[in-house]
C-alpha cells in the first residue's frame, strides 16, 4: 500500500514540465505555450497552470517575461532557491557580510588549490585575458570592479568542480550586491595585485601558493572594506547581544 501524500495539480504539472526541461525537451530559452494550450494539454485549469509556472520560477527553471515580448521561457538559473534563502537570511540578521566573506574564504583558496593541480597551461587563457582587461581599466573603477570578480569566477571554474562554483557564486553575488556603491579604485587596484600572483602559481602548479595568496587577497579585502566603515567583521557575541 502506498502511504505517500498524493501530489496537487500544480506539483504534477510543474513535475512534467520540469522533466521535460531536464531530458532536453525544452531548451535554454525556448519559450512555452500559451497558459490556455497548456491547460487543454495537461487537463487542468488555468489557476493550475500558472500555479505551476510560478513554482517552477521560484526554482530558477522558468522565467516569467511581461510586457511586449513577453511568456514564459526556460532558463537555468539553479541556483535561484539559495540566494533567495541567503538573502532573508542576510535582511533578517541570521547571518552577516563576516559570514559571507568566511564562506568566500571556505570555499575559494581550496578552489585555488585545486585550479594550480589539475589545470594545464593552456586551460589559463581566460584568466590571462581577463588579467589584461583589469590593467587597461586601472583608472576606471567600475571596470576594474567587474574584471576583479570575473577572475575569481574564472579561478573557481578552473578547479573543475560545478557545484564548487555555484556556491561560489551565489555568496559572491549577494556580497556584490550588498556593498554596491560602498567599494573604491584603491581598493580594487590593491586586490588585483594578488591576482597577478595568483595566476603565476596556477601557471607553475603551486597548489599551496595559490591557496595561501586567494587567502591573502580575500584578507585584504575584508581589512580595506572595514577601514571604510563598512562592517564586516562583526563577531557571532556582539550580532547576538545586538
Amino acid at each position: 500500500m502506498h502511504n505517500g501524500k498524493r501530489k496537487k495539480a500544480y506539483e504534477e504539472v510543474a513535475e512534467a514540465i520540469r522533466s521535460r526541461v531536464f531530458s532536453g525537451q525544452l531548451v535554454q530559452d525556448q519559450q512555452l505555450p500559451p497558459e490556455r494550450e497548456l491547460a487543454e494539454e495537461f487537463g487542468v485549469s488555468r489557476v493550475v497552470i500558472r500555479e505551476a509556472i510560478r513554482t517552477l520560477e521560484l526554482a530558477g527553471i522558468l522565467r516569467v517575461q511581461k510586457g511586449a515580448g513577453g511568456g514564459t521561457f526556460v532558463c537555468h538559473d539553479l541556483d535561484k532557491p539559495l540566494v533567495t534563502s541567503l538573502e532573508n537570511l542576510l535582511a533578517g540578521g541570521d547571518i552577516s557580510l563576516n559570514d559571507l566573506f568566511e564562506m568566500r574564504l571556505i570555499l575559494e583558496p581550496p578552489a585555488a588549490a585545486l585550479a594550480a593541480e589539475r589545470s594545464r597551461p593552456q586551460d589559463l587563457g581566460p584568466l590571462r585575458e581577463i588579467l589584461e582587461q583589469a590593467e587597461q581599466s586601472l583608472r576606471n573603477s567600475r571596470a576594474l570592479r567587474n574584471n576583479n570578480l570575473e577572475f575569481h569566477r574564472r579561478l573557481v571554474a578552473l578547479a573543475g568542480n560545478p557545484l564548487l562554483s555555484v556556491l561560489c557564486e551565489t555568496v559572491l553575488s549577494i556580497l556584490v550586491s550588498s556593498l554596491r556603491g560602498k567599494l573604491n579604485r584603491r581598493t580594487s587596484q590593491t586586490v588585483h595585485r594578488f591576482h597577478h600572483q595568483i595566476f603565476q602559481a596556477l601557471l607553475a602548479g603551486q597548489a599551496d601558493q595559490a591557496r595561501k595568496l586567494t587567502i591573502d587577497d580575500l584578507e585584504t579585502l575584508r581589512d580595506l572594506y572595514h577601514r571604510m566603515g563598512v562592517e564586516v567583521a562583526q563577531d557571532q557575541a556582539s550580532r547576538k547581544a545586538s
